[in-house]
């Protein structure tokens, strides 16, 4: 099998079985994976902040408008909507010790992310967020599992 293709922060990849698609060290970012199970058709969108800005350049840095994209391009490769199921990777509050006055970005980006599901119509069918520790995560498009690795703590699937 091949290597998964590594999908970068503000990222967006499609793939399809027997591909597998990678996001590493995901800390309050959220890898929104969606897979048609039918197709085996699939894609992520490695998400950084919750909402664009007016005038943004790059949609799939946010949540709200980078979901949206990874839908219309799935869409049309052939997915249907009504088939996407979600899983969700990352969110975590990497430093919440910090006396800092800065918000839990990575709690507002899960939010931000299921409020645009939801919108959408696409259930989420497992996830692994939130916490406070970093994780990688392997998507294999061929049975549209997700093998997530988090320090510390035991490789599982979702």
């Amino acid at each position: 099998m091949n290597d998964p293709t590594l999908v970068g922060i503000a990222q967006l990849a499609i793939a399809k079985a027997p591909e597998q698609l990678c996001c590493l060290g995901l800390g309050s970012c959220v890898a929104v994976f969606l897979y048609d199970p039918e197709l085996k058709l699939g894609g992520v969108v490695h998400v950084l902040l919750p909402k664009a800005p007016q005038n943004h350049e790059v949609e799939e840095k946010y949540a709200d408008t980078g979901i949206r994209k990874l839908v219309g391009q799935l869409l049309a490769r052939g997915a249907k909507k009504e088939r996407l199921r979600a899983k969700l990777v990352g969110g975590a509050q990497m430093f919440p010790n910090l006396n800092l006055q800065i918000t839990d970005i990575g709690a507002e980006n899960c939010h931000e992310v299921k409020r645009v599901l939801r919108e959408l119509g696409i259930r989420v069918v497992s996830e692994d967020t939130q916490g406070n520790r970093g994780r990688s995560v392997v998507y294999n498009m061929a049975d549209g599992k997700a093998l997530v690795s988090t320090a510390f703590a035991p490789q599982h699937v979702i």
